[in-house]
């Protein structure tokens, strides 16, 4: 036997282990689209439409994944690999979906043209197909995980990213009611003197300075806490009517 005979007899057999392993894994995946029928039929119309919604997507990604095997430059160029993953697909939906069950038929056909495979009986050792059949579903255990770490982790990122926003957001506005001292503190005047050091009016500077010391709250306030003009007329009326009577009294 030369060396290519061997190499396309361990070709041969490794895609007959990967084309069993293949139908396996199919039919696990046959078996979950079974269940989730049926946690569609039992679930309630909100719930239920959420997972139809969702089982229609699986299988119009299915149907796009097996729409080539009709084509034959597609299968002059499909590796292994590739064949056992539309095998294994066709295999999962084939008893939900006509186009898969017409992707089935294209698939055994041209491996039994182009590589004398019988899909439904590869001629592959059972030990080989175990041990393959073992390594694909911890490989698949181990992306599943990784896929829910990931989602996990940018839950986690928007959560964090939210906190830090708002933390930022206390810290500017915490800065800034630090940077602004009191009114009647010594760090305002002292901010209101530099700013009236371009003044050319020395003594007016001192003056509004000195009113401002000794004012200690600002004018607004001042302005809020003034009595109001009615209640101001109305006190010096009564003080007028006193010294009126005052007055009469004395006359007499």
């Amino acid at each position: 036997m030369s060396e290519a005979d061997g190499i396309e007899d361990a070709v041969d057999g490794a895609m007959r282990t990967g084309l069993m392993v293949a139908s396996r894994i199919g039919e696990q995946l046959a078996k979950m689209r079974e269940q989730e029928q049926r946690t569609i039929v039992a679930a309630e119309e909100q719930r239920a439409r959420e997972l139809q919604e969702r089982f229609d997507a699986q299988r119009a990604a299915a149907r796009a994944q097996l729409a080539p095997v009709g084509r034959e430059d597609w299968w002059d160029k499909a590796t292994p690999e590739m064949i056992e993953r539309v095998h294994e697909t066709a295999t999962a939906w084939k008893a939900y979906d006509p186009e898969a069950v017409q992707a089935a038929g294209n698939i055994s056909e041209q491996l039994q043209s182009r590589y004398g495979i019988d899909v439904n009986n590869t001629g592959a050792d059972e030990a080989s197909v175990s041990e393959a059949l073992t390594r694909a579903q911890q490989a698949r255990s181990e992306a599943e995980s990784e896929r829910t770490k990931a989602s996990a982790a940018r839950t986690d990122e928007v959560v964090a990213g939210a906190a830090v926003g708002g933390a930022n957001r206390k810290d500017r506005a915490a800065g800034k009611a630090q940077a602004e001292p009191a009114y009647d503190s010594p760090e305002r005047r002292e901010q209101l003197a530099e700013s009236l050091e371009g003044n050319g009016d020395r003594e007016a500077v001192n003056s509004r300075l000195l009113a401002d010391k000794h004012q200690g709250a600002p004018a607004t306030a001042a302005v809020v806490q003034r009595p109001s003009l009615s209640k101001t007329t109305k006190m010096a009326k009564q003080s007028g009517k006193g010294q009126a009577l005052e007055r009469g009294g004395l006359e007499r």
